[in-house]
């Protein structure tokens, strides 16, 4: 059979947005896990999210793509029976990488496009309230015809091992290494090449030289769509082909190729489908789950693997390296000791929700961990809610690179907000770094904003976990304590009400 479409085009990633539309989708079927599927609460949820603080799309007809493609291509979560009725739940690795302070998407789509491969589960509707399963006709018949031909297709971990085949056939870095959309086809359909999800060097160079001397060819047409693989932060794709992204300094380029290398070293594969004949054979692997299983890069990678693949080293270069990027269009450097111009909050252009074409080069950590705070999605809807709640006041919300949040109300009562999205299990510890924040930046703003500033938290929800931190942050630290009800109306530490009470009053 020909393989001519690698990756779907219902997961519409082309725009720079997308890592912060996957994250809120990833949040909202969070609030799913371990309970009964159902469809049409699913809906009903996604299209409760409110524009300004979500990219999710608001057209309910879109929402198939949500709830049957990220499964099926990215494994976000999976649907299992418990007792006779499906269950969804949410993968480790996006629990691990997408439901957390600080996401991060390019780990979370590296591992799971790693694992990624044909055949699989996808195609498979389930029946809310029940344990009934259907499996779509036209994914049926191709997934019948993969098993018969014995191919276990990993197109990512091909591209990667093509690229270090390119290398070595042209004597050249890995980093310097290009696949064309022809030769990722050709591999795709080579028998020496398709057959396993990982094959090994030599058979690729053999197919790549194969048509480079035109002995083989590629198919006619074939559908080219890899933007997906650009949020892996690894791979990216323009009109020559495939490639590594360029390496921003020696550390980064280092990385970049132990990542290759580990790719490339990666044997595992999906083989509960080898014995499938018929449907009833695939109905009969979906109710055992196995693909959703074996689809979750934490549960199904070696941990020394996964370590490898999503860390990520400070970005911090020399100033050579600097000087040298800075001179792009594509980069942007921004420097650990920058007092940023504090500007209104729009969120349209906001940090959680901003389209940027370059390259980010933060000198300082901290700043990249708060922009993947500011791309949580409680995070976001806090921060919505903060600044409809001030605008009703008077007051004009600003912000920049490090405050969350900054406002004088008409009574002359100036605010410094820090939002953190905590969990029962981190709120000591989102505190901890709370605080510290709030200091700081009073301390490195003082001459744009005053000394004289009250300094807050913003909760999702009343810190009651830890008996003693209300008292301690409000009367020991000086720091107020803020969170809100369902009608989106300011609630407070009862420690803090001096401090609250310019907040809650009516202008």
């Amino acid at each position: 059979m020909e393989i001519t479409d690698l990756f779907s085009h219902k997961i519409h990633s082309s725009d720079d947005s997308w890592p912060n539309k996957l994250i809120d989708i990833a949040s909202i079927f969070y609030e799913f896990d371990g309970k009964p599927y159902n469809r049409n609460a699913i809906e009903k949820r996604l299209s409760e999210i409110s524009p300004r603080a979500s990219v999710v799309a608001r057209d309910p007809s879109k929402f198939r793509d949500e709830i049957s493609a990220y499964p099926a291509y990215l494994g976000l979560y999976r649907i299992e029976l418990v007792g006779k009725i499906w269950h969804i739940f949410l993968s480790h690795t996006a629990k691990q990488f997408l439901i957390t302070e600080e996401p991060n998407v390019a780990a979370f789509m590296l591992l799971q496009m790693i694992l990624f491969q044909y055949p699989n589960g996808m195609g498979v509707a389930y029946t809310s309230g029940s344990n009934g399963v259907r499996i779509q006709s036209n994914t049926r018949d191709r997934t019948l015809g993969f098993i018969k031909n014995n191919i276990h297709l990993s197109p990512f971990r091909l591209i990667c091992m093509g690229l270090k085949a390119d290398s070595s056939l042209k004597n050249v870095s890995p980093l310097e290494a290009n696949l064309s959309f022809d030769e990722v086809f050709v591999l795709a359909n080579q028998e020496k090449t398709n057959c396993i999800a990982s094959p090994s060097i030599d058979d690729v160079k053999d197919v790549l030289t194969a048509f480079r001397n035109g002995q083989i060819s590629a198919p006619l047409n074939y559908e080219s769509r890899f933007h997906i693989l650009k949020h892996t932060n690894l791979l990216i794709s323009d009109r020559m082909g495939i490639k590594v992204r360029n390496a921003f300094g020696k550390t980064d380029a280092e990385e970049l190729l132990l990542k290759l290398d580990v790719i490339n070293s990666t044997k595992t594969q999906f083989t509960d489908f080898n014995d499938a004949s018929n449907i009833d054979d695939l109905l009969n692997g979906a109710r055992l789950c196995s693909w959703g299983r074996y689809f979750d890069g934490v549960r199904t990678l070696e941990s020394d693997k996964v370590n490898i693949l999503t860390n990520e080293n400070p970005e911090i270069y020399s100033e050579l390296e600097i000087a040298a990027e800075s001179q792009s269009k594509d980069v942007e450097i921004i420097k650990s000791g920058n007092i940023y111009q504090l500007k209104q909050v729009n969120f349209d252009t906001s940090s959680g929700n901003q389209n940027n074409n370059k390259k980010i080069i933060y000198t300082d950590p901290e700043l990249t961990k708060i922009k993947r705070q500011r791309a949580n999605l409680s995070h976001k809807i806090l921060l919505e809610k903060l600044h409809d709640y001030l605008k009703k006041r008077g007051a004009t919300p600003f912000e920049n690179e490090h405050i969350d949040l900054f406002a004088e109300l008409p009574s002359k009562d100036k605010y410094v907000f820090e939002v953190k999205s905590i969990t029962a299990s981190n709120l000591l510890s989102q505190t901890r770094k709370g605080v510290s924040q709030l200091y700081e930046y009073r301390y490195r703003y003082q001459n744009i904003i005053g000394y004289d500033v009250n300094l807050f938290l913003v909760y999702p929800q009343e810190p009651i976990v830890v008996p003693w931190l209300q008292k301690y942050l409000c009367s020991d630290r000086h720091i107020g304590i803020i969170w809100f009800d369902k009608n989106d109306q300011i609630l407070f530490s009862p420690h803090c009400k001096e401090m609250v009470q310019p907040l809650i009053e009516a202008f």
